[in-house]
């Protein structure tokens, strides 16, 4: 209805109506095309822009490879595959990988590398660094964790962008949008399996999941930290 609203106001009038999205980067289930909205974008009306200004080589790598296998839709109708062309203009950032055989060793390695990146960080050691959970029980677990460790944290529901010194924590879906010097993932991939495979609803589950995996992981300018506990991948139901 809004963006029904909007094209009311301006009608088809040249540069009247400005929309900028990612098919790539749909974090609830659902939604809708602009053709649905009366807005009709075939044809030179529409573009897909192709340069990415936040993530380095590596980082997006390993955020496609989640997705590689998801086709999508930037344009109304035009379905293009997960892994696709992108021209980066940074190049510094890397992913570090670290996988524990409990949650136990895994939340003291987070630990480790949060105070890590806190030792070598400016003036507001904290606030340059982000830990994003897939889910609400995550989120309360690491709310504790990082309180009980005595790292200050700012939840991005309160967050309004001002800097401040002290650790971002919020949702997948709540940081689309926002960037960070240090992005931490702790068990990434513990919700991207589980139900019956071939079940039309768990694929469409699990693909919305990779799909809100895959803007957690492009938030991260500098560092990507991805940390797997091994029971969470033997207790996972054969494909």
């Amino acid at each position: 209805m809004g963006v029904r609203l909007l094209h009311a106001l301006v009608g088809d009038a040249p540069d009247g109506l400005l929309l900028i999205g990612d098919g790539q980067q749909s974090v609830y289930p659902g939604g809708f095309r602009l053709s649905d909205a009366g807005v009709d974008i075939r044809g030179s009306r529409g573009q897909v822009l192709r340069v990415n200004y936040r993530n380095s080589k590596e980082i997006l790598d390993a955020a496609l490879a989640v997705v590689a296998e998801d086709a999508f839709e930037d344009l109304d109708g035009v379905r293009v595959p997960g892994r696709r062309e992108v021209d980066l203009t940074y190049h510094d950032g890397h992913v570090v990988r670290v996988t524990e055989d409990t949650v136990e060793e895994h939340d003291r390695a987070l630990l480790e590398a949060l105070h890590a990146h806190a030792r070598s960080g400016p003036a507001r050691p904290w606030g340059d660094s982000a830990v994003l959970c897939p889910s609400w029980a995550a989120l309360r677990h690491y709310q504790h964790l990082l309180t009980r460790a005595g790292i200050p944290v700012c939840p991005l529901e309160q967050y309004d962008g001002q800097p401040v010194d002290a650790l971002k924590l919020g949702s997948y879906r709540r940081a689309k949008g926002l960037e960070f010097k240090h992005v931490h993932l702790p068990r990434h991939d513990a919700e991207l399996h589980g139900g019956a495979p071939g079940s039309e609803t768990v694929q469409e589950r699990r693909e919305l999941a990779r799909s809100q995996l895959f803007v957690a992981m492009t938030r991260a300018r500098d560092t990507l930290w991805l940390g797997s506990v091994r029971a969470d991948r033997e207790h996972r139901p054969p494909e």
